[in-house]
């Protein structure tokens, strides 16, 4: 589990077809490091396994299976490109962003990005249709692993207005006019839809 509140960036320092899938080596500085293989972590918000780390964690590999690879933008990634990390949830600490699996539900697509205040920035993200549904004004989704509000829903897109914080700290900074985005709903949305469905008989 996860909170959508990206500790540190990545970058990708090298990628190897194998067999299955694709495994990537990520170059990274934690401000606690304390990787061990087989933890959980989020790669633009998509969970992924710790396969090898170096001691100080700030060097790790995850490999990526053929159908992860289908469903995120995990593929898009070269070397060189950022990527949003954040480490499992540890009991105790700040539940600071809202529910986050780091289950991708598929990708959405920048429409549009503008400067309406210093160094805040508006968006304009198109939402695949199948999951248009589970979205309203106010209500919470991840994209590339970032917890965000979202201000407004119109035929199909979701506003988002992203300040300085989260622009220096994700790789947001990098968004732009037809960028795939990792997008993963609200939990708590499918938890209704399910309840509701099954009360009404489907």
């Amino acid at each position: 589990m996860f909170t959508g509140l990206v500790e540190t960036l990545g970058k990708v320092v090298a990628i190897e077809p194998i067999d299955s899938g694709i495994q990537f080596t990520v170059e990274t500085e934690w401000e606690n490091p304390d990787l061990k293989t087989g933890d959980s972590i989020a790669i633009n918000g998509a969970c992924m396994t710790v396969t090898e780390f170096t001691d100080l964690g700030n060097l790790f590999k995850f490999y990526a299976s053929f159908k992860s690879l289908e469903l995120t933008n995990l593929s898009r990634l070269g070397e060189g490109s950022p990527v949003n990390l954040e480490r499992a949830m540890a009991l105790g600490q700040r539940f600071g962003g809202h529910m986050v699996q780091g289950h991708v539900d598929g990708m959405a697509k920048v429409i549009s990005r503008k400067q309406i205040e210093a160094e805040v920035e508006e968006f304009w993200v198109e939402i695949p249709e199948e999951l248009r549904r589970y979205f309203v004004k106010k209500g919470s989704v991840t994209l590339d692993g970032i917890s965000l509000t979202v201000v407004d829903v119109k035929d199909g897109n979701i506003q988002l207005i992203l300040i300085p914080e989260t622009m220096e700290k994700t790789n947001a900074v990098t968004w732009k006019k037809d960028q795939r985005l990792n997008v993963e709903v609200d939990v708590l949305a499918k938890y209704i839809e399910n309840y509701l469905s099954q009360r009404s008989g489907g």
